[in-house]
């Protein structure tokens, strides 16, 4: 329609009518334009900000992990405590109970790895959603971020390793049956666990201090306790001061 009029006046010369006509024309396809702009802007800001609320699940997931690794580490550090001063024959080992000290047998020496949970941002990189990040400096936050609890991680083998060893040195002191029934029954309340099955105290206790490889791996554990308890401290504050990042973003 706006077509064929500006076909007739340019006809007819009136140039009034084509200058009119056609600023109608580009302006309509300019109007267009600018909201088709819009409408992908606004569907771009939706899906940075569907990121940012996935990764702000995934930083207090992280926050979970770094409580927990601290609670684990001091609890085993206790538990390994209590084992040493059975085998050394301290009065604190005495008070030690047989359920407990079955309980603490396979866990005076367990290492609870923190790791950070990279799921969103894994999927930002690969979809090329990391580019929707209009903050440079958040942008720059994330990468720092991950790449540091996903780097770096030379310890972890010899952590394991340790772990190995003091399995290897326990191996045998508690029956099938004893070692089944403590490795459901550490983290539970005395009261609430099952009955323990029979257990000869006097044996067991020959039994491990003929074993000086359990002390001295016990011993060393501490050591590695120390560095876990560290390490997710630092995932805690560094996914806390994240979240702040996050979360200012957000609201802008």
């Amino acid at each position: 329609m706006i077509l064929r009029r500006i076909s007739d006046a340019l006809r007819r010369q009136d140039w009034t009518t084509v200058v009119v006509e056609t600023l109608i024309v580009t302006f309509g396809v300019l109007l267009g334009l600018q909201l088709n702009n819009w409408n992908e802007d606004r569907v771009l800001r939706e899906r940075e900000r569907t990121f940012l609320q996935q990764i702000l699940i995934d930083l207090e997931s992280d926050a979970e992990t770094s409580r927990r690794g601290v609670v684990f580490a001091d609890q085993i550090d206790d538990m390994a405590e209590d084992f040493l001063a059975v085998i050394e024959g301290t009065p604190e080992g005495a008070e030690v109970s047989d359920a407990d000290l079955m309980a603490l047998v396979p866990a005076a020496g367990y290492a609870y790895l923190p790791y950070s949970k990279p799921a969103t941002y894994q999927e930002m990189v690969s979809t090329g959603g990391l580019s929707l990040i209009r903050n440079v400096e958040l942008k720059r936050a994330l990468g720092e971020y991950y790449d540091r609890f996903e780097t770096g991680r030379q310890w972890d083998d010899l952590i394991r390793d340790e772990q190995f060893a003091y399995r290897a040195a326990i191996r045998g002191v508690l029956s099938r049956q004893q070692f089944a029934w403590a490795r459901g029954s550490y983290r539970v309340p005395a009261e609430e666990r099952a009955p323990a099955p029979a257990f000869d105290r006097a044996a067991f206790e020959e039994t491990v201090r003929a074993r000086p490889a359990i002390a001295d791996s016990l011993k060393s554990m501490g050591a590695v306790q120390e560095r876990l308890r560290n390490d997710s401290r630092r995932l805690g504050r560094e996914a806390e001061k994240l979240s702040d990042q996050v979360n200012a973003a957000l609201k802008k």
